[in-house]
This record gives structure tokens, sequence and C-alpha cells, in this order.
């Protein structure tokens, strides 16, 4: 029996999926939301009933949400609060698929209200930016795809990132993924569904498996590494799920 494997993803709509039993997530979950409503969709390998936790934190899912069985799954949340983030996670009602985040637009201004010369002043473009206060990564069993290698890549590339042991050294190539998804860092996706990332800035390169979790982390201090990869060219920010190119 495979273990549970989940990954947060914020500011955008994750892919990374897990699996306990006969039960598989192969897509999603990807989430629509209004100021208010969201509908949250995805797809598992066999029949099973569609259930949602979700809340204003990540360990405090304390509200749910739920329709019928089968394989496509289509679940909507209700009387949400405009510009908040959500953590939901998508499953049946005894096995948790998937973990993921979500922001409701704030409420449009009305069009006669007017704006403050103060705004006027101090506004400017919106840029993709870092999340002020990043995620608690989860466990570093959940997050790390073989933990027989952590060991040797952290003896090999945990200096690359002044990590403290071995576990500091897979949350933060957990919360790689993370700020890489919300800035929009190159990437590539190969057919086995393993997805490259690459920080031109920081010279920082992570190979990462199709369920989410980390092959890899360090980095690689040779121009053109990241461009020798294998894989096709993806955007970050419109990435569902870790899924091989067809």
């Amino acid at each position: 029996m495979n273990a549970l494997i989940w990954l947060l993803r914020v500011g955008g709509f994750l892919i990374v999926a897990g699996r306990i039993g006969a039960v598989g997530l192969v897509q999603g979950p990807r989430v629509e939301a209004t100021s208010t409503n969201a509908i949250i969709r995805w797809t598992t390998d066999t029949e099973s009933g569609s259930r949602v936790q979700f809340g204003r934190a990540l360990d405090r899912l304390d509200q749910r949400a739920q329709s019928g069985v089968g394989t496509e799954h289509s679940v909507q949340l209700q009387n949400l609060e405009p510009g908040r983030t959500y953590y939901f996670t998508v499953g049946t009602a005894r096995i948790p698929l998937a973990t993921n985040s979500f922001s409701t637009p704030p409420l449009a201004k009305p069009k006669d209200e007017p704006v403050s010369r103060v705004e006027d002043r101090t506004a400017a473009p919106p840029t993709p930016e870092t999340p002020a206060v990043l995620p608690r990564p989860p466990p570093t069993q959940v997050t790390w795809g073989s933990l027989r290698s952590l060991p040797d890549h952290f003896d090999r590339h945990g200096a690359d990132f002044t990590a403290r042991d071995a576990d500091d050294y897979a949350a933060q190539a957990w919360l790689f993924l993370v700020r890489a998804k919300s800035e929009g860092l190159p990437a590539k996706l190969d057919r086995n569904g393993v997805l490259r990332v690459f920080d031109p800035k920081t010279g920082a390169f992570a190979a990462y498996n199709r369920d989410g979790t980390t092959r890899t982390y360090f980095k690689p201090g040779r121009r053109g590494y990241f461009s020798d990869q294998p894989g096709k060219s993806v955007n970050l920010r419109q990435l569902d799920s870790i899924q091989p190119p067809r």
C-alpha cells in the first residue's frame, strides 16, 4: 500500500497528488473561485466519494462540503469571504488525496468610488511576488521521494543552502517549488512526469516526481545546465498537476 502523498501549493492550482489503497488521483484539483464561492474539481482512477475539507489555516480544515460518487468529482464551496486564502484537501470521506490552496478575489470597488491621491502616488503595476509568509512544510517523509537517498543528497548539496540537517534541506526543497510556482520560475516537464525548476538569480535547481515529491535540489554551478535538461517548457502558474506532456 502506498503512503499518503500531499503537497501544498500557494497562490495557484497545484497538481500534487496522493494515493492510498485503490483510490488514486489522476488529475487536479482545479479551482474556479469567485469572491464568495468556489468549485473544486478532480479526477480519480476509480469511482469514489467526493469530499472537500477546507478552512483558513492548513492545520484547521474545519469546514467540509461533498457531492456524489464517481471518477469526475465536482464540489461547490459557498459563503466564502472575499479576498481570503483557503486551504483544502480533496478525497473521500476517509481518504485525503491532495492538499492545495486558493484565494477568493476581493470585491470590486464601485465604479464611482473615488481613488485617494495617496493610492495614485504609490500605485505600481502588479508583479508576481513570493508570499510574505511561506507555509510550514509537511514532514520530510511526505515531501521527499526516496528517504534512502536523502542523506546522500544532503551530504552533497546541503551546504548549497546552508541547511542545518536533512530535514531542513528537504523542507527548503519543498518551499523552493512553492516559491517557483508563485514567481513563475523557468520549468520543464518531461514525458515521465518529472518537473525540473531553475532559479536564474540564485542558481538553484530542483527536480520533482510526478506525485510532487522531491528528487533532488542543488546548485549546478554550470551555465547551460538547465537548458540541457530534458522536457518541455511549462508555465508553473498554469500547471494544475505534474503530468507528462502529450
